[in-house]
């Protein structure tokens, strides 16, 4: 049986491997392709099973299943243009400006017409559903924000105060009266509909595309140019952060993993996820041209994006591989391994680090050998494992814990021999890396010569010194699990928002609306049963007479 020499675990410094974030948005399938005939306006995905994706272009809003790519439904009972179809909370109805200056109201189902709202002057690009009551949002190009009541189509209020376009805006789901609205006069105006007046105004300095509240409505982030910013809704609107890693206009903004993510689209053909507690850049995924939407399915299920090319990219999620696939991975990552060991003399590391390993037996080594355990630690005792090759050092260790003679090597040591070994253990024991062997090996010092303590002061100040240095180590961790729990508990309640879904939609009795929110009792109205797209006039023809 021939020697097995010490495995010394190569360590990189500058490489480190990829965050589990990293790792999470790299098993995100490539892009499925679907062409459309002109520019990509918005695209939606339905929050319930199967989320649909719809997609605005042109003069219609078509529905795409996320799995087949397939088109499952379209909705084209537009004269011009569609603008921003977005899904209710529930997944029944779907919501859609257009360039006729109207807004229009879709079963989802049935592909019904339900309702249509007229009173804009010019094309309405965005439009949005309150998340508890039978009220609905639009947002202007006549710089017009209005409130609209679904059963009767009535329009309840106008809030006015920009002074250009109104392209973009949003409902909070944790306080419903509040709406938020974007211009491209650079402003983003908070309204409450309960007083129908501004909250406040914010200055973005350049025209906003995109707003997006966090659930808790304390954040507002908004998009404009090259540059997002955060916003501080609790202190009126106080700037808490600037954010550009963008180098053309960033055109839509959106959640990602639970709202624990940032993501960020751009005409520069990016889009990127952001890390929400220091919004810094954890994946870039590149696509063929400039970005117009983008929509994140909840779950992380499904990515879609919108192009200017008419071009809608569609990823997936991949699962997980089941126990088979994995098996039969790692049989063929083995074979693999094998095969290299055969025609390589080098060691492929965790880190990616090839080391060349040595033809000769070091001198530790030698010892090894001979069972002279002692002899092959005072070898790595020496200045240069100590300051330059630690891990060398620790390696030793862990063998002589494996071969159970750590007691043998340690043992019947006096003065200089003694606190060479203390000095390397007090200088490298909080070291994470090693922190795992040199403990047990500080254990079974102190178990060695507890009772000779006394005999050498330099030996009992080295004693004392290794003492100060677990307790600080003790201490820091305690702080460092303490700030951990602070951390945590404040995650936590950024988390917490209302649930989407058919079960958390509790619609409530308006003053003047009788009618349900539910898609299937709200039959469609008078307007919306006369906007006929394409009407046929019968012709008659009269029968020659003989």
């Amino acid at each position: 049986m021939s020697f097995k020499k010490t495995y010394v675990a190569p360590f990189s410094r500058k490489s480190a491997p990829f965050s589990t974030d990293v790792l999470y948005w790299k098993k995100l399938s490539a892009p499925i392709l679907l062409k459309e005939v002109n520019l990509i306006d918005y695209v939606d995905i339905s929050p319930i099973e199967p989320h649909f994706i719809a997609v605005t272009c042109s003069s219609r809003v078509q529905l795409y299943h996320p799995i087949t790519r397939m088109i499952h439904k379209n909705y084209n009972r537009f004269k011009e243009a569609a603008f921003g179809g977005v899904f209710r909370k529930d997944g029944r109805l779907l919501l859609a400006g257009s360039e006729e200056s109207a807004l229009k109201l879709f079963d989802v189902s049935s592909k019904n017409l339900l309702r249509v709202f007229k009173g804009h002057q010019r094309a309405v690009h965005r439009c949005q559903f309150f998340p508890t009551d039978n009220h609905i949002v639009s947002f202007s190009d006549d710089k017009i924000v209005a409130q609209w009541d679904m059963p009767s189509e009535a329009l309840i209020h106008r809030f006015e105060g920009h002074t250009d376009y109104v392209r973009c805006g949003a409902t909070l789901e944790s306080n419903p009266s509040l709406i938020i609205s974007g211009s491209y006069d650079h402003t983003v105006r908070l309204w409450d509909k309960r007083g129908q007046k501004e909250m406040f105004c914010v200055d973005h300095g350049s025209p906003v595309e995109a707003v997006l509240p966090s659930p808790t409505g304390s954040l507002l982030f908004t998009a404009g140019g090259t540059e997002i910013r955060v916003w501080d809704c609790l202190a009126g609107g106080r700037l808490l952060s600037k954010i550009s890693q963008h180098h053309k206009t960033i055109t839509c903004l959106c959640f990602a993993s639970n709202n624990k993510c940032l993501a960020s689209a751009s005409i520069d053909r990016h889009v990127k996820i952001y890390e929400m507690t220091n919004f810094e850049v954890i994946q870039t995924i590149d696509y063929s041209s400039p970005i117009l939407s983008l929509g994140i399915s909840p779950g992380d299920k499904t990515v879609a994006v919108g192009m200017s090319d008419g071009i809608i990219a569609v990823s997936r999620m991949e699962e997980k591989l089941n126990e088979t696939e994995q098996e039969s991975q790692e049989v063929v990552s083995s074979t693999k391994r094998k095969k290299s060991k055969l025609f390589s003399d080098f060691v492929l590391t965790d880190f990616g680090i090839s080391e060349e390993g040595t033809t000769h037996d070091l001198k530790y080594d030698h010892y090894l050998r001979k069972f002279r355990y002692s002899k092959a630690l005072d070898c790595v005792m020496s200045d240069v494992f100590h300051y330059r090759l630690p891990g060398t050092a620790v390696a030793l260790f862990q063998e002589l814990i494996r071969r159970d003679g750590l007691i043998i090597a340690l043992a019947g040591r006096k003065g200089k021999q003694l606190s060479k070994i203390l000095h390397f253990v007090i200088r490298h024991i909080r070291r994470p890396r090693f922190m795992r062997i040199l403990i047990q090996v500080a254990h079974t010092l102190v178990d060695l010569y507890a009772t000779k303590i006394g005999e050498d002061k330099v030996i009992d100040d080295l004693f004392i010194h290794l003492i100060e240095q677990v307790t600080n180590e003790v201490a820091y961790m305690t702080d460092l699990m303490e700030v951990k729990g602070s951390l945590e508990m404040i995650l936590v309640g950024c988390q917490l928002s209302p649930k989407s879904g058919e079960e958390q939609y509790a619609p409530q009795s308006m003053e003047g609306s009788s009618a349900n929110l539910s898609s299937n009792k709200l039959e469609p109205s008078e307007s919306a049963k006369q906007a006929v797209v394409v009407s046929i006039r019968p012709i008659h023809i009269k029968a020659d007479r003989a």
